[in-house]
């Protein structure tokens, strides 16, 4: 009798155990190779389509930024000598140029004196050919600083937000970032002021209407 009953549970035993394979291969399926390329493809970087076109501002700077960004020059300042803040209505985040007299005569300067940058980790750059800091901050926030011959001070922030839209646009605008002659300053007078310094490779382009 207890043989039998042996019997009959390594029946129960086997029975249980093909249940069990089987239900495991119906509702436990592998992951297919497509669910995992797209798994890739969200973690890679968005690309854009950008246009681009050109800023040229009154206080002698251009610079290149994507076709439907907002640019508001903030005709209300009169203590900068430029405040422009980029925007799109349909992306999170911003950037900021601010141009003014420098308070000290190196970015280290400024750097070690400012509250906010020198919070950040700083990085040797390049900016209208001349040198200057890319300042690193939290919120993948950076701005990126120099100053010209004339002791004026170049500020432009980007607060991205985690949009590769405006990490993309800052990038673009850096590169570009160029001097121009001021408001009323012909090339000649401008060539002049130009020959007082060591421009030695600098890049600057011709003045154009600005766009508004």
């Amino acid at each position: 009798m207890n043989k039998n009953i042996f019997v009959v549970l390594l029946v129960i035993l086997a029975i249980l155990a093909v249940l069990g394979f089987v239900f495991k291969g119906k509702f436990l399926k592998p992951t297919s190779p497509s669910a995992d390329k797209q798994d890739l493809g969200e973690k890679q970087k968005e690309e854009f389509s950008f246009k681009w076109q050109q800023w040229e501002d009154l206080a002698g700077f251009a610079f290149e930024y994507p076709k439907g960004v907002e640019i508001d020059d903030h005709p209300e300042d009169e203590e900068n000598y430029a405040h422009l803040e980029l925007t799109k209505a349909d992306k999170k985040g911003r950037i900021g140029i601010t141009v003014n007299d420098a308070e000290y005569t190196d970015v280290d300067e400024w750097l070690e004196n400012d509250e906010l940058l020198s919070q950040g980790s700083a990085l040797e750059t390049e900016i209208a050919s001349m040198s200057g800091k890319k300042i690193a901050l939290e919120n993948g926030r950076e701005v990126a600083v120099f100053i010209d011959w004339d002791q004026v001070f170049y500020k432009i922030d980007s607060q991205a937000e985690g949009e590769d839209y405006w990490r993309q646009a800052y990038a673009r605008i850096l590169s570009s970032f160029k001097l121009i002659p001021l408001e009323g300053e012909t090339e000649e007078d401008f060539a002049d002021w130009l020959g007082g310094f060591d421009t030695s490779g600098v890049d600057i382009i011709e003045a154009v209407e600005v766009i508004e």
